[in-house]
């Protein structure tokens, strides 16, 4: 590593560390390939861990939709894909909140 290159800007939660500057996932020992959106939407919910996120809020800040306009469904297919590649490598992350939104929990079943 080069002196000039800034820190590393690392997000954890449970057994997933997302490392913004490298753009990198992993799950354990396990390197997660994520598209962009799948990362901003990872990111978004480190950022806010074992709290609930509203599809809304999701649409606001990971797709930049002004008062969280914009199609609900787009969240819940992206939300589906990360459960998908994030199950792989260990249990479920990502908790559907009945009527509510998601929530980041070691937790979730």
């Amino acid at each position: 590593m080069d002196a000039d290159d800034p820190p590393a800007a690392l997000l954890r939660y449970s057994d997933v560390v997302l490392d913004e500057s490298r753009r990198e996932v992993f799950r354990g020992e396990t390197q997660v390939e994520l598209t962009a959106t799948e990362f901003s939407l990872l990111r978004y919910f480190l950022l806010h861990p074992r709290r609930v996120v509203s599809k809304r809020q999701i649409l606001r800040d990971v797709w930049q939709h002004e008062s969280g306009g914009g199609n609900v469904n787009v969240v819940e297919t992206y939300v589906s894909y990360l459960r998908r590649k994030l199950g792989r490598s260990g249990p479920p992350l990502i908790r559907t909140v009945r009527q509510a939104g998601y929530m980041l929990d070691a937790e979730a079943e």
